[in-house]
């Protein structure tokens, strides 16, 4: 479940499926006969190369206040029986289901059940003390500073097969000794703190999370095809199949593990999902002051604006206010994208992992909104774009700022390559995502739905270092890797067996063909690149830090993934 989605480079496909539209008296019924097939061909062009009867694909509707104005299905929901596509087919919609949960919360702070600045432990007080209280509040906005449990269970040895459950995950929570960040202090996506607010809804309500959404959610809104999925061996009529990628020469068919609920479980239809969207416009479920609440910029505990909200992030497109969330689990992406000043919405459900509904969305987007990039336009609803102080004497080639940047402080590294005359940012398992530049050694990752900025800066003698930017985030500074400073510790060294008291698992480095590799039980083994000194990178992704000792063997290693920051292993066994 991820914040962005991958980028892809994928092949152009001819035959196009039959769409399905609905026309309401507004939006698109406006336009002559000739304007709307002429939109119509255009997103059918954008979906062309998933309208295929022997792949996966996606679903896309547009919605003006709830209204549909026109949905489509390109692909198969389940390849083996040839089933297509369609807005009623019933697709998980990932961590896009966030927004639901955060909407159950709301409705039993609005009921007086409980306050949002509560200690969460008050509810759930299987959860270690980690110094300053962590409120419903900070598990909302994503400021709580908890590792990802996602992140948690891949370091731990879990499978993609394996089923997760609640028990394991507060299991995996009440060994842990550290956060990301303090509580407060940063916005860093996590899942943790959702699957916590589900069980926050169950505990409070007394009744499971799947009952609480249908009948306080689904019900009074008429989603008679919504389900939350809360166990893997759950059967739901209907479900799409959900696939690692769309290529039809290489299908694998993917199953998330969960079995509990909270970042995602939400199963919906196009239709179905267009009765949500209505809500936020005429509100049957909450008031209009609890439905604002959600799209509200969250602060900081120092009153830094952050670009989230309750279960929604805030952003922009083309000079306009938008609201999103996008969603991503094994076989399934999703993002659902709102322009409330323009009633528009947008939404791409997509039963394949590798396609990135985003670009998609606002691409249909496009088509919809006014031509006026003034007209409408709200007003900024989070901290002004302020580009990092650089060095402004001269402008740095591009094609120099390309490689390797560390920082110290967080254990974080980007790299960034230049292609085609850009550059791009290496987003790992997510794709390579090209950067806008904006003048001033600075550069934009566009592909974020919130502020992301990154500033270059050159100063005579010194490695180019970069300033990082992120909206919700303390500025940061990354130093760049010469190759020269490349050359790692011997290998011999850092060899060993090393063990996480937090995880309760132990890692195997071993020399192998003169690489280090990373062994780790019921997981294929994994090769370490040296990036410099005693830093790691593994295939896998995890970054690798070994600690600097005057001894003999260094004593421990501390792991940074996207979603964890340095969790330790310390040499030896489990005691």
């Amino acid at each position: 479940m991820l914040a962005m989605n991958t980028s892809l480079s994928i092949q152009h496909r001819r035959v196009l499926l039959g769409p399905v539209f609905l026309l309401w008296g507004i939006g698109l019924s406006a336009q002559s006969p000739a304007s709307r097939d002429s939109t119509e061909s255009r997103i059918g062009a954008i979906f062309a190369p998933f309208a295929r009867n022997d792949s996966p694909g996606c679903v896309v509707a547009v919605f003006r206040a709830g209204a549909v104005l026109y949905t489509s299905g390109f692909g198969r929901a389940d390849v083996s029986h040839d089933i297509p596509l369609t807005d009623t087919t019933r697709m998980p919609v990932a961590s896009t289901s966030k927004q639901f949960t955060a909407m159950a919360v709301l409705l039993l702070e609005a009921e007086g059940k409980i306050r949002l600045n509560d200690d969460i432990r008050r509810y759930i007080p299987e959860l270690p003390v980690f110094g300053q209280p962590i409120t419903i509040r900070h598990l909302l906005n994503h400021t709580s500073g908890l590792r990802d449990s996602w992140n948690l269970f891949d370091m731990a040895g879990w499978r993609t097969s394996d089923v997760e459950t609640q028990t394991d995950l507060l299991w995996l929570l009440h060994r842990q000794e550290d956060l990301n960040h303090p509580t407060g202090t940063e916005f860093l996506y996590n899942n943790t703190g959702y699957s916590l607010l589900a069980l926050l809804v169950e505990r409070v309500s007394g009744t499971t999370f799947r009952r609480f959404i249908a009948g306080r959610v689904f019900g009074p809104l008429g989603m008679a095809h919504s389900e939350i999925k809360a166990e893997v061996e759950q059967v739901v009529k209907g479900l799409a199949t959900g696939y690692w990628g769309h290529d039809p020469a290489t299908l694998r068919v993917a199953r998330p593990p969960f079995s509990f609920t909270g970042p995602t479980g939400v199963v919906t239809t196009m239709r179905d999902l267009a009765r949500w969207d209505a809500n936020f416009y005429t509100p049957r479920v909450g008031t209009r002051a609890l439905l604002d609440s959600m799209s509200t910029p969250q602060r900081l505990d120092d009153g830094t604006t952050i670009g989230y909200g309750m279960g929604l992030f805030i952003g922009t497109h083309r000079g306009r206010r938008m609201i999103s969330h996008a969603g991503s689990d094994p076989g399934y992406k999703a993002d659902f994208i709102r322009f409330p000043e323009d009633s528009l919405s947008v939404a791409v459900l997509c039963n394949a992992f590798d396609i990135a509904p985003t670009p998609l969305a606002l691409q249909v987007a496009d088509f919809y909104l006014p031509a006026d990039p003034h007209a409408a336009t709200a007003p900024r609803v989070s901290a002004p774009e302020v580009t990092p102080a650089s060095d402004t004497s001269s402008k740095i080639p591009i094609r120099t700022l390309a490689g390797l940047y560390w920082s110290n402080t967080s254990g974080g590294l980007h790299r960034f390559f230049y292609e085609n005359g850009q550059l791009v940012l290496d987003g790992g398992g997510e794709g390579r995502f090209p950067l806008a530049p904006l003048g001033n050694n600075a550069y934009r990752l566009t592909a974020a739905p919130r502020r992301f900025l990154f500033t270059f800066v050159q100063r005579p003698g010194v490695p180019i270092a970069m300033e990082v930017d992120v909206e919700g985030s303390p500025l940061r500074t990354y130093a760049r890797v010469p190759e020269v400073a490349r050359s790692a510790a011997p290998l011999e060294r850092l060899a060993g067996t090393y063990y996480s008291r937090e995880l309760d698992v132990t890692w195997t480095f071993v020399l192998s063909a003169g690489k280090l590799v990373l062994q780790r039980r019921r997981v294929e083994p994994d090769t370490l690149t040296s990036l410099f000194g005693n830093v790691f990178l593994s295939e896998h992704g995890f970054v690798l830090e070994f600690a600097r000792d005057k001894r003999d063997k260094p004593p421990s290693v501390d792991v940074t993934t996207e979603r964890v920051r340095r969790l330790r292993f310390t040499r030896g066994r489990c005691p």
